[in-house]
């Protein structure tokens, strides 16, 4: 028998909603699904933006576990500094799966551990490799192990090139761990258009301004 899926829990820590953390969140939301994804400590501001693509909380989540909201011994957070590998029993054993909405910096300076992990004693923290990933990356990873109950033949590339050609030649280095889909990395939808004209594509406006 599948169990119930767990609910995915971003905690949001960066200072705004930037147009590439907007596309990731999205992206979070078509890998998991909206009615599984929420997206806590987010600013009043952004929850008619981010409420599109998930359920959205100003509270945090260590609010959330001291009132019970959310029950301690059912959570897990993913923490890379975590010595501890995720597997799917602990995945699929889970309500709540805690993730660090940071947009990732290279190299890693701990991010999760010192605003997350630190702060939620008595929450087990699990890692899923030693690389860091992208907050829809590590959605992805979530995603798979748990309809796959195992992450073999899931493949991954450890930094990425992208090269563009107009409006001038430039290119732009992530260099972080990326899921492969048929040997292409899997990364936000739009996200490349928004590193090459820093707006985003015409069709995420239209989505975002839908009433």
């Amino acid at each position: 028998m599948t169990p119930s899926k767990p609910l995915i829990v971003i905690e949001h820590l960066e200072p705004e909603v930037s147009p590439w953390l907007l596309l990731e969140y999205r992206h979070c939301s078509k890998i998991y699904g909206r009615n599984h994804l929420l997206i806590t400590n987010l600013p009043a501001k952004y929850h008619r933006l981010i409420g599109k693509y998930a359920n959205v909380c100003d509270r945090s989540v260590k609010a959330l576990l001291s009132d019970n909201t959310l029950e301690k011994h059912a959570t897990i957070i993913l923490d890379p500094k975590s010595p501890t590998r995720l597997d799917y029993k602990a995945l699929s054993s889970a309500k709540y799966v805690i993730i660090g909405g940071i947009l990732g910096e290279h190299p890693p300076k701990g991010r999760t551990y010192e605003l997350l992990t630190k702060e939620l004693e008595g929450v087990r923290s699990f890692n899923i490799g030693e690389a860091q990933f992208s907050i829809d990356g590590t959605v992805y990873y979530v995603n798979h192990l748990l309809n796959n109950r195992t992450d073999e033949g899931l493949s991954f590339i450890d930094g990425i090139t992208i090269e563009y050609f107009e409006p001038v030649h430039f290119s732009v280095s992530l260099p972080f761990r990326y899921p492969l889909e048929n040997g292409e990395p899997v990364i936000a939808p739009g996200l490349k258009y928004y590193l090459q004209y820093r707006k985003l594509p015409e069709e995420v406006w239209r989505e975002i301004s839908d009433p």
